[in-house]
């Protein structure tokens, strides 16, 4: 379950770096800004266990501020809804998120840190059928996730065009209560799980500024990158029957150790303190794609 619940997260730092990325010589002194997010994706079947679909929408809110004229830092916090689909499990997800970022911006160079904190509300229902036998046990659990990055990157581009290559850092850790399924005889006794990676991010991105005839400005976008995690990718679970028995292991899909992440986005910049924008993100591996579209509303002041 770990890597749904990461997957839930409005943001994941270490995975794709969704907080606005910020531009040198900016006039206003701070900035707010609206996301609505809706992401998707699908986890392959693994070590005899079905696959799954899950699909999450969500609202972050968050606010930055310039301290100089190279450093600017923000709070951001959202909520989020995750839907499970599989052919033995369905569950929900209920989020919350709170998180920091910073940015040093000396000429070229750019340096950008943040930290996020999700707390989940999880539900579980599975089936299970097998000669003549049926139950469908049902749980409750509580988790939690903690992620951190840090990124270099080098803008190559001149004029209007930015052409910037990135090094991202994160770290990821993922805790899980135990819990105890309610059903009948199926029903399992699910012992606490915690996981923790790192991860590197190479890629690069563009970017190109266009003034319309209205005076407006559009920028599109993209990056792509390649993701690597550290540590054990593995998942796995002690459980056992609450009627009684010995505990056993076992192992769902792994977290990929190799992926390639994509961002590609559109803004429009329609007056010069209000920005609209829209926004895809990806990341794709052997064991897992996931797929998540993104509108965007940003004033300055």
């Amino acid at each position: 379950m770990r890597q749904l619940d990461s997957a839930s997260a409005y943001s994941n730092p270490g995975r794709r770096n969704n907080t606005p990325r910020l531009a040198a010589g900016d006039e206003a002194t701070g900035r707010v800004w609206l996301q609505a997010l809706g992401h998707g994706g699908t986890l392959d079947r693994s070590h005899g266990s079905s696959a799954l679909q899950h699909a999450t929408k969500g609202l972050v809110l968050g606010a930055d501020w310039a301290l100089d004229e190279q450093w600017r830092i923000g709070v951001i916090g959202g909520q989020s809804q995750t839907r499970l689909d599989g052919s033995q499990l369905d569950g929900d997800l209920d989020s919350w998120h709170l998180g920091a970022y910073a940015l040093r911006q000396s000429g070229q160079l750019a340096l950008r840190l943040g930290a996020t904190y999700g707390n989940h509300d999880g539900s579980t229902k599975r089936r299970v059928a097998f000669n003549g036998f049926s139950d469908r046990p049902k749980g409750s659990y509580d988790a939690s996730t903690q992620q951190a990055f840090t990124e270099v990157g080098y803008n190559l581009g001149s004029g209007n065009l930015s052409a910037e290559p990135f090094a991202n850092l994160g770290y990821q850790r993922y805790q899980r209560d135990s819990y105890t399924e309610k059903g009948g005889a199926a029903a399992l006794q699910v012992h606490g799980q915690t996981q923790d990676n790192f991860s590197s991010t190479f890629g690069l991105r563009l970017a190109q500024l266009n003034t319309l005839e209205n005076g407006m400005q559009l920028t599109p976008r993209f990056s792509a990158g390649w993701k690597h995690t550290y540590g054990n990718v593995d998942s796995k679970a002690q459980q056992r029957l609450v009627t009684g028995g010995k505990n056993y292991t076992v192992e769902g899909a792994a977290l990929d150790r190799d992926s390639l992440t994509l961002d590609a986005g559109l803004e429009l910049a329609v007056s010069a303190r209000h920005t609209l924008g829209v926004g895809y993100n990806g990341e794709l591996g052997d064991n897992s794609r996931s797929h998540g579209v993104m509108g965007q509303w940003r004033m300055a002041f």
